[in-house]
């Protein structure tokens, strides 16, 4: 979808920001709109292009409650509203991912408007195909015994098999589908190199195949009485 969405950049975006990173490229996230702002935010973008910057904060003091004007983080996910309905309080919106881009400046509410807006630039992307030996690797290592129980597995299994579904898309899924780590998303966020990204995920699953494996040694081994090494 991102190759046939026009972006432009020499325009403002509205800004939604999130406590962690949810979204990435060529992901799709729920979100219900219910805050006065936010609910303008939409009203404002579906009448528009319908894109929106998925930001996140920088440091955890949106927990205190106050978030109009908290620092944010210097990447965000530009979405598009793909699809949006009136509920009781606001707006229940899908999002899709379209790009990754740096946060220029945020512009803080003024007049009537009651949300923030930014000036975005694109990210520029180290490179813009991944080797299909990746989807190979992806493939045998889904195929290991812990990683069955994973979720989403037979959505992943699918994917793979897409043959419209290029591999950079197929890994971009996977890390929003697996990790819910905002940290580790984040950091798929921001690296621009597609090779790169798709490592991580690939030494990520790996590592969690090794973790499932000491789990499943050490729930075995235990004592006579049902006390476990740990």
């Amino acid at each position: 979808m991102s190759d046939s969405v026009a972006v432009q950049f020499k325009h403002r975006f509205p800004v939604f920001p999130l406590p962690e990173t949810m979204l990435l490229p060529h992901a799709i996230m729920p979100l219900s709109i219910f805050e006065p702002r936010y609910r303008q935010m939409v009203d404002h973008a579906i009448d528009g292009s319908g894109q929106i910057a998925i930001a996140t904060f920088r440091g955890s003091h949106w927990a205190e409650g106050a978030s109009e004007s908290l620092p944010l983080r210097d990447v965000v996910c530009l979405g598009q509203i793909v699809q949006h309905e009136k509920a009781r309080h606001g707006y229940n919106i899908l999002v899709y991912g379209l790009c990754r881009a740096f946060i220029l400046e945020t512009i803080e509410p003024e007049g009537e408007q009651l949300y923030r807006t930014a000036k975005l630039k694109p990210i520029e992307i180290v490179d813009d195909e991944v080797d299909d030996v990746y989807r190979e690797e992806l493939r045998k290592l889904l195929d290991r015994p812990n990683l069955q129980r994973l979720d989403h597995l037979e959505s992943i299994v699918q994917w793979i098999d897409e043959p419209e579904l290029t591999t950079l898309a197929l890994f971009e899924l996977v890390g929003c589908s697996l990790f819910d780590d905002s940290e580790l998303r984040y950091e798929l966020l921001a690296e621009p190199s597609c090779e790169l990204r798709t490592l991580r995920l690939l030494s990520e699953l790996q590592r969690l195949d090794r973790l499932l494996k000491m789990t499943d040694r050490q729930s075995q081994d235990r004592w006579e009485n049902g006390i476990s090494w740990n």
